[in-house]
């Protein structure tokens, strides 16, 4: 490409970044169709979970291999993710995390800035948790120091893949708003609101749709959001229509708007 058509593209694109609007839906869903294509081989390692899930008392051999399931799900996962240029797993002397992923390019740059991310704090640490109990409060913090201490310089989102969620989160299919904020969920908050940075959890309900095209993406953009939002509900599963959350005399109102 003639140097003059590339510097103009490269405006063109940044220009286009500027304008992006993250809270659009039209926006959103389109860019992650393009940024999340799940790995081919995603779907049968989802399989092999789920029958997991199933087992009423797993032995513990089987919950060793399901823990190294759940760890091969996350990379699968962003292997899935358009602009990841690194995956990277540490063992050292100091605090461990399971990987931290990073990437360059037009399609990381789209990532962070529909994830709210800022634009020197990139990278993203992951903690796989394949347990019966939910990620407690210490554990939490303990992601969160990491990112606050060790990784501060880089690192802008953190996210759990668990089986359960997290303690303090609200519970999926509850009928009322949970109006307390406590264990994890509490220090999720005061984290994002000290730092700016965000730890979401993923749970299986989660994890099962990544075999679908603009899920992750999507499922991060939903948690995200909800953080700032406090509403009380567990996230909403992705999908292409507007979320809508609204109380019963109002909701009826909307049936056009979801259908056009």
């Amino acid at each position: 490409m003639p140097k003059e058509n590339l510097g103009e593209t490269l405006v063109r694109l940044l220009k286009a970044l500027k304008d992006l609007n993250p809270g659009d839906n039209i926006s959103s869903n389109n860019i992650a169709s393009y940024l999340y294509n799940p790995d081919s081989r995603i779907s049968s390692y989802l399989k092999k979970l789920r029958k997991y899930k199933e087992l009423e008392n797993p032995t513990p051999q089987q919950r060793r291999e399901a823990g190294d399931l759940l760890e091969q799900i996350t990379v699968l996962t962003f292997c899935g993710l358009q602009g990841v240029s690194s995956i990277k797993s540490f063992r050292s002397a100091g605090p461990q995390y399971d990987l931290l992923v990073g990437g360059d390019g037009e399609e990381w740059l789209l990532l962070y800035k529909i994830l709210y991310m800022k634009e020197n704090r990139r990278d993203i640490v992951v903690e796989a948790k394949c347990t019966d109990d939910k990620v407690s409060d210490q554990q939490f913090a303990r992601l969160c120091s990491i990112m606050e201490i060790n990784l501060f310089q880089t690192t802008g989102l953190g996210v759990f893949f668990t089986l359960n969620g997290a303690s303090g989160f609200p519970e999926r299919g509850a009928d009322t708003r949970q109006k307390q904020l406590k264990e994890s969920k509490m220090r999720q908050v005061l984290f994002h609101a000290k730092t700016g940075k965000v730890v979401v959890v993923l749970d299986a309900e989660d994890i099962f749709a990544l075999d679908k095209p603009a899920s992750f993406i999507q499922i991060l953009i939903s948690k995200i959001r909800d953080l700032d939002y406090l509403s009380g509900l567990a996230s909403l599963e992705p999908c292409e229509t507007p979320e809508l959350d609204l109380p019963k005399h109002l909701a009826p109102l909307t049936d056009k708007f979801m259908t056009n």
